[in-house]
């Protein structure tokens, strides 16, 4: 009997590890993109910065202090009318996916807040494309569902082989967008 327990357990943790890759992971089903920033300070101090920061985002949205599991306050929003910014990341038209070139994105994020750092996860991600027609005689396309389906088949223990490098742009993207660091506050110090 251990014998046969040992394959299974070990079947089943590569199954887990296999649907990892960079911050994405598959949960229960969802795509989860979730990453934890290392940000020097106490939660109190950091947690007002971490609201200015995501209040003044242009595609956050329903931004709400809650309960976060057992590590206490944090807080919810929703992401509407996100766009990657793939020159910035050195990517080309030619070898980008319309979905990133020019999608627009929207899901929900969860944003714990600790001492010494913060932790974001993001879910649900959703996107849409609307494309031009090439002549006056054909209608324009929309592109739009779920970003697990892109990425992910259902019940394989990878994600999609050909999209790694896309995955890899999305994260990085992401990473940057909620990056307290690359955040400039409104608030100007007049004591300097």
């Amino acid at each position: 009997m251990k014998i046969l327990l040992i394959p299974c357990i070990v079947c089943v943790s590569w199954f887990s590890q296999a649907q990892q890759y960079d911050s994405f992971e598959i949960e229960n089903g969802e795509l989860i993109w979730r990453y934890t920033y290392n940000y020097q300070g106490p939660e109190d101090s950091l947690r007002s910065e971490i609201v200015s920061m995501i209040k003044s985002k242009l595609f956050t949205r329903h931004v709400q202090r809650t309960q976060v599991g057992s590590s206490g306050a944090g807080y919810t929003g929703e992401i509407e009318h996100y766009k990657v910014d793939c020159e910035a990341y050195g990517r080309k038209y030619q070898n980008t996916p319309l979905i990133y070139w020019k999608g627009e994105w929207k899901g929900k994020f969860v944003v714990e807040v600790r001492d010494d750092g913060y932790r974001i996860t993001v879910y649900g991600l959703y996107f849409e494309v609307r494309t031009q027609a090439s002549t006056p005689h054909q209608k324009s396309n929309t592109r739009k569902g779920p970003y697990i389906k892109e990425v992910w088949k259902k019940g394989d223990s990878t994600f999609k082989s050909n999209v790694l490098d896309d995955m890899t742009l999305m994260s990085v993207a992401l990473r940057d967008a909620f990056d307290i660091k690359k955040y400039t506050s409104p608030v100007v110090d007049w004591q300097n």
